[in-house]
């Protein structure tokens, strides 16, 4: 189901369900990046209609995840926290642009692969939160995440020859597992599970 290397042990879902106030304010955060990197392949991508287009309802639906999200945050007592780097997804970034081929396909599969994690996450939770408003609103936003996934695919797809597109997902996709896989423990969408101090993003 998910096009992934390394998938993510159910235990995860039992540390943040331990926190959920810290995971649904990291997981707003989440989504206003997703926004704003969108939003920014837009601005860096103009002449491109087919992106401009598909990616401007992107920025629109991860805007109204923002705020489903944070509804849910707030309604409990919670509070949006501050926007703290990623080791997640600078690492991914990183891995990307010391190998990189084309900047604008790196930046496609490397929001595919994001997307494709959440994904996972997001069928995780859904099947195993006993919380069930939170359950229920991860299993609602599966169908959305996936089509962004499919998304970046197709317009990785439109602009670069179908052979490139594989061979860079793989490479990247390797990277992407290595990276989740070394991740220590955060109440965060995006981290691992690995014992110990982070091993950082640098290897």
């Amino acid at each position: 189901m998910f096009k992934l290397d390394h998938l993510t042990d159910a235990k995860w879902v039992a540390r943040v369900a331990a926190e959920p106030l810290a995971l649904l304010s990291d997981h707003a955060l989440c989504e206003l990046k997703a926004a704003a990197s969108a939003q920014s392949l837009i601005a860096k991508n103009p002449e491109r209609r087919e992106l401009v287009e598909g990616l401007a309802e992107v920025s629109v639906e991860e805007m109204e995840h923002f705020r489903r999200v944070v509804g849910v945050l707030h309604a409990r007592g919670g509070t949006l926290g501050p926007a703290l780097p990623s080791p997640y997804a600078d690492g991914l970034h990183r891995a990307a642009k010391r190998s990189r081929f084309d900047q604008l396909l790196d930046r496609l599969v490397v929001a595919e692969l994001i997307e494709a994690r959440s994904l996972e996450r997001f069928h995780l939770l859904a099947t195993h939160l006993e919380d069930r408003e939170l359950a229920e609103l991860y299993g609602s936003l599966m169908a959305s995440e996936a089509g962004h996934q499919a998304l970046f695919a197709k317009l990785a797809r439109r602009y670069f020859p179908e052979a490139v597109v594989v061979r860079r997902e793989a490479e990247l996709r390797a990277e992407e597992g290595a990276l989740i896989a070394r991740l220590t423990f955060a109440p965060c969408m995006h981290s691992g599970l690995a014992p110990g101090p982070v091993a950082s993003d640098r290897a």
